[in-house]
């Protein structure tokens, strides 16, 4: 197989020249995170040397009501797709996992029966003088006793928490009565006599009851485009979609004057500048995915569960691939190779008839970076959660992979001047490209958020969105160049463009500018 060319020649062959100053796609011009000149971040940031606000957009909802999508810039314009949500009343009563999380539930498959009963009857038997410090030590050390790292990651704090209530907790077998719930009720009253025959505990009943809620999510599938200098809206592409919750988290994509946004229901393609619809094609996996629309030589590729092409004129589907199962990484492109990290595997299609090529270790929410013949990939995959590949005439051949626990694996890394920058999973590291060597690795609050890099600086986000941190891209040492305080949305990634920063809130869209 020939090498793939350079991050140069691969924005010429799928993006026009036009978009060069733009954030046209997720990831940026070059799906790769890396921002183009005139792009300039400050050397340091300061008390006294802050980015400015320069606007707030109207009201945007997110999360449960609008997804973690990120925003987009093309021509002076940002765009950004949310399936809305908004409440409405209603007779009809459900129990879903919504007001399971209400209620204090969390998946607990990787609990033994033995540790869970054991949890259980320690919760139910805690002394009433065990309290505040104590009680946080007793905790700690029977979470640190009864888990291995990797279930002690995930359910830890949750367990202390459960601690924490004593006998005020739900019990785990009420959670598992409740998942058997009937799937709706048709009235407040029968919902009621079903929670009244459970037998469940007067105290846990009224709790039950008082979650449920008494309307309904609806939703609309809204693309906006607002102006890049006032954040006034410009145009609402607004047709009627179905609840599909913040799973729906996909960044459009510009390219041909035309905008592609994947929402809950459809594929659509809307005119760029002024908003009408060109056209709208089903979705064939799942409703509201995550990942974002890849273009790419006039067609649209979607990673919905399957992996689907789309003719960016028409809509017209043009082949579906069953072998990519993820609905949350967003798919790259190299030499005619669609590289899609799946469920638990990273794989390579043709582009042109979506014919599966090859199949490697890997899997999880991060999208792949490709820089010449090398694609570097974050991966849930077990041993193997950053990985480095090498394309080949046939299956790619491993270079190099690192192991390290975390809850999340989703940040997309960054490679500059032949190094690797993975700025997620709580932690800050630096790699050698070719060799795999780690030349730095500090602890830090970054956990899914994707980082951008311009000017030869890494910025990202910490906090769960409420910082933006300034790193110098070297590979030499660590060094941090400052915070600032900017109240992103949890899970986005930022747009940058000149010395604008574009970033989504959890009520917004906002701007500021580095000076």
């Amino acid at each position: 197989m020939k090498a793939c060319p350079f991050r140069i020649f691969l924005l010429t062959i799928w993006l026009p020249a036009s978009l060069l100053g733009d954030w046209p796609q997720w990831r940026g011009p070059e799906r790769n995170g890396v921002a183009k000149d005139p792009a300039k971040l400050p050397d340091l940031l300061t008390e006294e040397k802050l980015p400015t606000k320069l606007w707030e957009s109207d009201e945007i909802p997110s999360d449960h009501y609008g997804g973690h999508g990120s925003v987009i810039i093309a021509d002076r314009k940002v765009y950004l797709s949310v399936v809305w949500h908004r409440d409405q009343p209603t007779e009809k009563r459900r129990i879903d996992r919504s007001v399971l999380s209400s209620l204090g539930y969390r998946a607990s498959k990787s609990l033994s029966p033995e540790v869970r009963e054991k949890m259980e009857n320690d919760r139910m038997n805690l002394s009433r003088r065990l309290r505040g410090a104590a009680l946080d030590e007793w905790s700690q050390n029977w979470v640190d006793e009864n888990l291995d790292p990797k279930t002690k990651l995930a359910l830890g704090n949750w367990i202390s928490s459960r601690f924490k209530q004593g006998r005020a907790a739900v019990p785990l077998a009420i959670y598992d009565r409740l998942l058997e719930a009937p799937k709706e009720f048709a009235s407040q009253t029968q919902m009621t006599e079903w929670v009244n025959a459970q037998g469940f505990d007067p105290i846990t009943e009224n709790k039950i009851i008082a979650a449920v809620p008494t309307t309904v999510k609806v939703a609309d599938d809204v693309i906006l485009c607002l102006d890049a200098e006032s954040g006034k809206e410009v145009w609402r592409f607004s047709v009627e979609g179905i609840p599909s919750g913040r799973s729906s988290s996909s960044t459009p994509a510009v390219a041909e004057g035309k905008v592609f946004a994947a929402l809950s229901t459809h594929l659509y393609c809307v005119d760029a500048v002024s908003g009408e619809k060109v056209w709208q094609s089903p979705l064939k996996g799942k409703k509201g995915p995550a990942s974002s629309p890849l273009y790419h030589e006039g067609k649209v590729y979607l990673q919905q569960a399957p992996l689907s092409a789309y003719d960016s004129a028409s809509g017209e589907e043009l082949w579906t691939n069953k072998d990519v199962a993820s609905t949350n990484s967003s798919p790259a492109v190299c030499e005619g190779i669609i590289i899609a990290n799946s469920k638990n595997t990273i794989v390579g299609i043709n582009a042109y008839s979506g014919a599966t090529l090859w199949s490697v270790a890997g899997g999880g929410d991060g999208t792949p970076v490709v820089f010449g013949d090398t694609f570097v990939v974050s991966s849930q995959h077990e041993g193997k959660n950053l990985i480095a590949y090498h394309l080949t005439e046939t299956t790619p051949e491993e270079l190099w992979s690192l192991d390290f626990l975390a809850r999340r694996y989703g940040s997309t890394p960054i490679i500059h001047n032949g190094h690797v920058y993975y700025l997620g999973s709580s932690r800050h590291l630096c790699v050698n490209l070719k060799s795999g060597e780690t030349l730095w690795d500090k602890e830090s609050s970054s956990a899914i958020s994707s980082p951008l890099l311009a000017d030869g600086k890494l910025l990202v986000f910490e906090n769960k969105g409420g910082l933006a941190s300034l790193i110098k891209a070297t590979p030499l040492s660590y060094e941090p160049l400052g915070k600032a305080k900017i109240g992103a949305l949890h899970c986005t990634s930022p747009a940058f463009v000149g010395q604008d920063l574009f970033i989504r809130t959890s009520k917004s869209v906002v701007c500021f500018r580095f000076e």
